[in-house]
């Protein structure tokens, strides 16, 4: 009897304890509903107030480099007091610690944010005071660059501003003059370092035309042609005189004092070389497919296309840097090799001995474009030398004598690239239309 009374106080006892174990448990489910409740609205308010914050304070940042560096920072603190004050709900208790640390993060959060703005508003007016100083030293050099050329005729490279400062191995002979009309008289008026660029390609000019109006008219690959061999054989010509105009143009108005006018006449300069680069390569592709309409017409298109962004992509102030001088070469080179792709075809159908004979009248062009275009990108020799190459035999005076160089080559091989297309015009009786 005693026994069976024990068990049952012990079974009442455990009962007991159970309905206590899940007051507890409803009890504390119930509070921590309420915690993670209040802790997903205060979280929310925090983020919806950082952000707007955010947004307002750093807006006005000038790059977004600068943006996220600050957003990073902000972030690394909040970051850092959030984890001293995780530390402290461990110590502290759930509840109580977990409202406090949002009351105070939110706090924190505003506090910082502020802070940001304050920050942000500094660096803009920094950025700001630092541009206008900027602008006003370019002005200021500009000024009396313009006043030392009026004096001497030339200045030195290190009289020039900064964004006319292009090879810094040419010490003298720059002019600098203060309107276009300046610019055209001191062609004629001034020795200066751009003389021999100029003269060089206006007699090119002068040697093209000729060729062009008179030499072919009476060669005779003229006599037969066709009126789209002559329509092709004249894209080259234009090609060549606007690549020969537009360097003319540009290196007369390479001393302009007018920043955007002197730029966008460099880029009139590359498109010149552009557009010679992809009637040298259509003229190639014409002749070499002469029988196969299907392929010729795709070759020349797929020129076209590039020569179009060739056209377009110096216009991009990125392109006009004077320390990517060898982006510009790597761009103009790639646009050369893409007339070599052919090949491929030409060796699978016709052989590589039929192939090498369709092509080899072309190498001397190419070699002499490529050697001109390695020296330029190099500024050699007066990279050697400094100041010993100002006026003649520089880099950029091989240059353009290596373009007038290699237009007069393709024209060469241009003739024999006709007589190779009539010869099997006549042999396979088929017809370039």
């Amino acid at each position: 009897m005693i026994e069976t009374y024990g068990h049952l106080k012990i079974d009442e006892g455990v009962t007991c304890a159970l309905n206590l174990l899940h007051s507890v448990h409803e009890s504390c489910a119930h509070v921590g509903d309420e915690v993670l409740d209040t802790g997903r609205r205060r979280a929310k308010v925090l983020v919806e107030t950082m952000e707007e914050q955010y947004q307002s304070a750093l807006a006005t940042k000038e790059t977004l480099e600068q943006k996220v560096h600050e957003g990073i920072r902000l972030a690394e603190n909040l970051l850092s007091d959030f984890e001293k004050r995780a530390y402290d709900v461990h110590q502290a208790g759930l509840k109580a610690t977990a409202i406090d640390m949002l009351d105070s993060g939110k706090a924190l959060g505003l506090a910082a944010i502020d802070d940001a703005s304050h920050i942000a508003s500094e660096l803009m007016l920094e950025s700001a005071e630092a541009a206008r100083r900027a602008k006003l030293k370019v002005q200021t050099a500009i000024e009396e660059a313009v006043t030392l050329a009026r004096r001497h005729g030339t200045i030195h490279y290190h009289h020039l501003p900064e964004p006319w400062r292009v090879n810094p191995h040419i010490l003298k002979g720059y002019r600098f003059s203060e309107n276009k009309l300046e610019c055209v008289r001191s062609t004629v008026t001034t020795w200066s370092n751009e003389t021999v660029n100029i003269w060089s390609h206006f007699l090119g000019l002068l040697i093209v035309l000729s060729i062009a109006f008179y030499f072919y008219p009476i060669s005779p690959a003229f006599k037969e042609a066709t009126n789209l061999d002559i329509f092709i054989a004249g894209c080259f010509f234009f090609a060549a005189c606007k690549c020969l105009v537009c360097s003319c143009m540009w290196h007369t108005m390479s001393s302009i004092s007018d920043q955007t006018l002197m730029e966008r006449f460099a880029c009139v300069d590359y498109t010149g070389i552009s557009l010679l680069v992809g009637a040298s390569i259509v003229s190639v592709e014409y002749t070499a497919f002469y029988c196969e309409p299907w392929s010729r017409w795709t070759w020349i298109t797929m020129t076209a296309i590039l020569g179009i962004t060739g056209s377009v992509l110096p216009w991009h102030p990125l392109f006009n840097r004077a320390d990517l001088a060898w982006m510009r070469v790597a761009f103009y080179v790639t646009l050369a090799t893409t007339g070599l792709l052919p090949i491929v075809q030409l060796t699978i159908e016709r052989g590589y001995d039929e192939m090498a004979r369709a092509y080899s009248p072309i190498v001397q062009s190419l070699l002499v474009y490529l050697s001109g275009a390695i020296l330029y990108a190099a500024k050699v020799p007066e990279r050697w030398l400094p100041g010993k190459f100002d006026y003649a035999g520089g880099s950029h005076n091989i240059w353009h004598l290596a373009v007038l160089g290699g237009i007069l080559f393709h024209y060469s091989a241009m003739q024999a690239f006709f007589r190779e297309a009539f010869r099997r015009a006549e042999v396979e009786g088929c017809s370039v239309y």
